[in-house]
């Protein structure tokens, strides 16, 4: 018998339309904002540009392991995989938000609170490097991930 949930998720897939990049933007820029304000840090460009760069690496590396689920869906998961190594291949083109944007399509009621709840988990550690970087004399440019090396060891 049918997983009635796989079953809904596979139909939200198949029926998905435009992603809400401009309201993953919103949510994404309001979560940085939070962040670097509690960090000591808002108004600060080059903490902006390290958050959102870090925000991004913490994405690449936890949700990877929502996979588990698309991977029991055998016709889609090639097909969002590749969706997926394409969204990573691009850093420039394609931040945080087009991340959060991709999942939020995939299943709404399922991966927005997902997203949610990992949020809430990497603001703590956004917070404390942001902290540390400014205690440090603020030279966050010169910690920004080299996405070409990351990508290379993936």
């Amino acid at each position: 018998m049918p997983d009635p949930e796989l079953t809904a998720l596979r139909e939200s897939i198949r029926h998905r339309g435009q992603a809400d990049v401009p309201g993953a933007t919103r949510m994404v820029e309001d979560y940085l904002a939070t962040v670097l304000q509690d960090a000591g840090a808002a108004g600060d460009p080059s903490a902006h540009r390290w958050a959102r760069d870090r925000l991004r690496l913490f994405m690449v590396v936890s949700w990877g392991n929502w996979f588990g689920v698309l991977e029991r869906l055998p016709q889609e998961y090639p097909m969002l995989r590749d969706e997926w190594r394409a969204l990573l291949a691009d850093p420039a083109e394609f931040g945080p938000e087009h991340l959060v944007a991709w999942w939020w399509l995939l299943q709404p009621s399922m991966f927005q609170p997902l997203v949610a709840g990992q949020l809430r988990e990497m603001g703590a550690p956004l917070r404390d490097g942001v902290a540390g970087i400014l205690k440090e004399g603020g030279a966050f440019d010169d910690r920004m991930v080299d996405w070409t090396a990351f990508g290379a060891v993936q």
